[in-house]
């Protein structure tokens, strides 16, 4: 429905991968009336580089609320990604996600929120910073077109998933230097005003640690070698919050100027250990900034977010 889900397309892949199988649509359940209008704009351009084009794609429902989100899907930095010409974009994966956080994000534009969901590059042939300093490109292009797009460009919102909810709440402490003697839209911010963080990592050296999953070795160290471009340094035996990894860690850039946060995370998470949403939830708070965590059970790393709570959440913080 509104490009979040194409069952038509998803039968031309299923016979194409394998010509006997055949493909029957039912409609299993009633037809839901359709409230709202939705105008989808695709591969929308916000950045060049080195002559390659960054793009969004954009949900803007007939009767906005003037509220702007900018959405990250979750994909490991890159580590989830094929470095092949038949790779998929991210904001094609998250259009066919109707489970999860593509569910979020229709809820949400049924609301009247307007929604940007942003390609970035891919680790490991990029790293950070430049693949943070692409969701901030975002941040500034969409403030800049705040009258086009019918938002309030003093207060966007952000939602993210994984890897796209850790920078995410990058974009909510973290700014870049505006620069009055370039283009218009270098003099403008990159911060967000508040951050949807579902599954987050908050600091990047914290894994690996006796009580945590052992599927967390292989995966994470590989996840962030490819993000950070180099492992954490050691000291006493443990992974030291220094250098490169500081400088990427949401948890270590909070002062009291910063976006506020509503946390989504899971007890039982095989991939991102609940410590690290408890820190940064005390973090923020320590810091005066208004912070909610919320904890799932047994959802591991699909922490379950209650879609009215945040629409509540974008509405307390961004309605003006």
């Amino acid at each position: 429905m509104n490009g979040f889900s194409d069952v038509e397309e998803f039968k031309k892949i299923i016979q194409k991968s394998n010509g006997k199988v055949e493909v029957r649509v039912r409609n299993w359940y009633a037809k839901v009336a359709q409230t709202t209008k939705v105008k989808k704009s695709e591969n929308v351009v916000y950045g060049m580089v080195s002559g390659a084009s960054l793009t969004m794609d954009i949900y803007k429902p007939e009767n906005p609320n003037m509220i702007g989100i900018i959405i990250i899907p979750g994909t490991a930095f890159g580590y989830a990604y094929t470095s092949d010409y038949g790779q998929l974009s991210m904001t094609e994966n998250f259009a066919r996600d109707t489970e999860y956080l593509g569910k979020y994000a229709k809820a949400l534009v049924d609301k009247g929120y307007t929604i940007f969901v942003i390609n970035h590059r891919l680790a490991p042939q990029f790293h950070y910073p430049d693949i943070l300093a692409d969701c901030q490109r975002a941040v500034r292009f969409i403030r800049f077109n705040s009258k086009k797009y019918e938002i309030n460009p003093d207060n966007i919102g952000a939602l993210g998933y994984s890897s796209g909810a850790t920078l995410c709440s990058m974009l909510g402490v973290t700014d870049l230097a505006t620069d009055a003697n370039k283009l218009v839209l270098d003099a403008l911010s990159s911060k967000v005003q508040t951050v949807v963080a579902l599954a987050a990592r908050f600091d990047l050296t914290d894994f690996n640690k006796p009580e945590d999953s052992g599927i967390q070795n292989p995966i994470i160290s590989r996840v962030l070698l490819n993000y950070v471009g180099e492992l954490p340094m050691v000291e006493n035996g443990t992974y030291a919050l220094k250098g490169k990894y500081a400088e990427a860690s949401p948890i270590t850039h909070v002062d009291k100027t910063d976006a506020s946060f509503l946390i989504y995370c899971s007890y039982d998470d095989p991939l991102v250990p609940q410590r690290q949403a408890n820190t940064m939830y005390k973090k923020l708070l320590d810091n005066g900034i208004e912070a909610k965590l919320n904890v799932s059970q047994n959802e591991k790393h699909n922490p379950i977010a209650d879609v009215s709570e945040i629409d509540n959440w974008f509405l307390k913080h961004l309605k003006k």
